[in-house]
């Protein structure tokens, strides 16, 4: 299994714009965080770089997916992504984080 690659709220949308797509843990929110605030940011910065975002809370996870809807990932690349966070959340706690995994569409055929 791959390690997530972590970046900070502030780069998601440059992610987004190569072709990736994000997973963040609801526990990076912090014991104040506000998920419906944390989207709305997330949205204007990639709204300021040119990137349609959705976003689809996975509640059974307490996970939220992140991507541009002009390259949305497949089910199957969603639920490597999770598994990944899923295992990684396992191994190192629930500390707290203020960006998100990103996984990497993979290369054209």
């Amino acid at each position: 299994m791959t390690e997530p690659y972590l970046v900070a709220q502030d780069a998601i949308a440059d992610e987004l714009l190569r072709g990736k797509w994000c997973v963040y843990l609801h526990e990076w929110l912090g014991d104040d965080g506000d998920l419906p605030t944390w989207q709305a940011e997330v949205a204007a910065r990639a709204s300021r770089s040119g990137v349609d975002v959705c976003f689809v809370e996975i509640p059974r996870k307490d996970m939220t997916l992140v991507a541009n809807v002009r390259a949305l990932p497949s089910f199957e690349q969603v639920t490597e992504s999770v598994a990944a966070l899923e295992d990684y959340r396992s191994r190192v706690g629930r500390q707290r984080w203020h960006g998100a995994a990103v996984r990497r569409l993979p290369p054209p055929e």
